[in-house]
């Protein structure tokens, strides 16, 4: 036990977990598991050039026993003469505020904080306490919980700031470590007590799978989850992959899924793939449950048209594609001046216009219907850029009567759930433009067009969050 600090030493360099000379703001309790990180990594601040400090977040949960453990903590970083921070919030309110568990909501508010405060006080790394116990709870809780192979091995050594220093270190090695030098610390008696499912997990099951099976458990499983992680993380690639080719991103970050190509792979790659876009349409890794996915897995097999999704998603066939999406998009009507860029955010996305020659015009002409060009004597200002409206009418070019714009997307086989991103362009007397399809009749270029108005839309560049 007494290379326990040549171990987390080893732990440390060997997974870049603190380069040398780094500021490290260390999440401080004043339990046995950060006592003993804040001790040690003291302990390694010479020789590694670090810069601590300690951070206690003060949920307002147990206050009398709060005030103990705020007082230990104040004593026990003067002591070693590290700066002491205390950080406080109404835990009940804020799980009450964001629909969360106590416990799920103090473990938000604990890395927004810390995060926050690394961000503001120049913070490089933020150390927890986490260690080999903490990692077999997580899995097993997971397991228990329902998770696919990317959430068993939850806890890394690292992953942005955070950095867990203790993570090859077992909780009777810190006990012990702590016993050995001599060094105080508090018992939270909450963690005793088995309300909470990590707790239960702790103090019922745990003991009972080490009593069967011995301490081998723990790297067995380990092991395991360390196994599964690494394939994992192949099988995700080439899910990646995949989806880059049969998937794409609207303009308003709705995902529209080729479903002839993707009905061609096997089911747990389809499954990847699913479990791809429902994390890039939530934004969130993780997103989606087994059940989310074996629905949409419905919709490709035909056995449904459409399925509502956590965070307000919902995925729907649309003949030979699937459509994810959140809530409607509504374009704001705002009005477009001649030679200003006008920002359509709600689309990712801007337009301008400018007057070119006529000569210039008919050269630049294109058939995308991404950039357009207007007899500017046709039009009658000003102009106004909106989303299509129940009922809306125009004179497609080519044509002399009117015809609805519904009934014009769909002889172009234009997705029905796409609809809601599509602008138009008016002038004072009606559409002149269907952006992206096809303009008006009215002010078409002719033989009698002497000026030109040039109108293109052009998606954002640093609209990179829409990318398969």
């Amino acid at each position: 036990m007494a290379n326990i600090i040549d171990r987390i030493k080893i732990t440390i360099e060997s997974g870049r977990l603190i380069d040398c000379g780094e500021k490290v703001l260390v999440a401080f309790s004043g339990g046995p598991d950060s006592t003993a990180l804040l001790y040690i990594l003291h302990r390694l601040s010479k020789n590694l050039k670090l810069e601590l400090a300690a951070c206690y977040i003060n949920h307002k949960i147990r206050l009398r026993a709060v005030q103990k453990e705020i007082d230990f903590c104040s004593e026990f970083c003067g002591r070693l003469k590290i700066p002491f921070i205390v950080i406080e919030t109404d835990i009940p309110a804020y799980a009450a505020e964001k629909r969360l568990s106590l416990e799920e909501a103090g473990r938000e508010f604990r890395y927004m904080m810390l995060e926050k405060l690394a961000v503001e006080d120049g913070f490089d790394k933020i150390a927890l306490g986490h260690h080999q116990d903490d990692i077999i709870e997580t899995i097993l809780f997971r397991l228990f919980r329902g998770t696919g192979p990317q959430g068993l091995l939850g806890i890394k050594p690292i992953a942005g700031k955070i950095i867990r220093p203790l993570y090859n270190i077992s909780r009777p090695q810190i006990e012990e470590y702590l016993k050995k030098n001599k060094i105080p610390y508090m018992l939270d008696r909450t963690n005793r007590e088995s309300n909470y499912s990590r707790n239960y997990l702790r103090n019922k099951v745990i003991p009972l799978i080490e009593k069967r099976f011995g301490a081998g458990y723990r790297q067995a499983l380990l092991n395991y989850a360390a196994i599964v992680s690494d394939e994992d993380i192949f099988i995700r690639n080439i899910a990646s992959q995949i989806l880059s080719r049969l998937a794409s991103f609207t303009p308003g970050g709705k995902i529209v899924v080729d479903l002839k190509r993707l009905s061609t792979y096997d089911i747990a790659l389809r499954r990847r793939v699913i479990k791809l876009i429902l994390e890039q349409a939530a934004g969130k890794i993780g997103f989606g449950s087994f059940d989310d996915v074996e629905q949409m897995q419905n919709i490709i097999g035909g056995k449904l048209s459409a399925v509502n999704l956590g965070s307000n998603l919902t995925a729907a066939r649309d003949k030979n594609e699937m459509v994810v999406f959140g809530k409607k998009i509504t374009i704001k009507e705002r009005e477009l001046e001649v030679g200003k860029k006008v920002d359509i955010s709600e689309i990712s996305s801007e337009m301008k216009s400018r007057p070119v020659s006529l000569k210039l015009s008919r050269k630049e002409t294109r058939k995308d219907g991404l950039k357009v060009n207007l007899d500017i004597d046709k039009i009658a200002f000003p102009l106004s850029l909106r989303n299509i409206r129940p009922g809306d009418r125009f004179t497609p070019l080519g044509m002399k009567g009117t015809k609805k714009i519904g009934d014009f997307l769909t002889d172009r086989k234009a997705g029905k759930y796409i609809r809601d991103e599509i602008p138009v362009l008016t002038d004072q007397k009606g559409i002149i433009w269907l952006v992206g399809y096809q303009i008006s009749e009215r002010c078409k270029l002719d033989n009698k067009t002497r000026k030109v108005l040039e109108i293109e839309i052009r998606r954002k560049k640093h609209a990179g969050k829409n990318q398969i």
